[in-house]
């Protein structure tokens, strides 16, 4: 199964170096679970005139019948990609260990 990685931006300009950071670091997924169908990543910016600019990161990841959504936010924009990997990373995980623990039942 091919990945497919969908990146928009809200109030941002997705840049190719922008996009190939993201594509680089969501695409490490797959190492990980193989069945991961689609991956929406949705970066955005908000600016504050106290705070500076909030950059988040929401990944939407479909894999075959799940749905795992996180956010990140960071004032950096890179490091709000980096934060959305590794929580989907986590959250892959997660639900992997939750599939082997379910097929484990099964067998007895």
């Amino acid at each position: 199964i091919k990945m497919k990685i969908i990146i928009s931006g809200r109030h941002l300009k997705i840049t190719e170096p922008i996009k190939d950071y993201t594509e680089e670091k969501i695409g490490r997924l797959k190492k990980y679970f193989d069945n991961i169908l689609e991956v929406d990543v949705t970066l955005s910016v908000e600016h504050s005139k106290t705070e500076g600019d909030l950059h988040k990161a929401d990944g939407l990841l479909f894999a075959n019948g799940t749905k795992i959504k996180v956010e990140a936010e960071n004032n950096d924009l890179y490091a709000a990609i980096d934060e959305l990997s590794d929580m989907l990373e986590r959250q892959v995980r997660k639900y992997k260990e939750k599939l082997k623990d379910h097929n484990k039942k099964g067998t007895h």
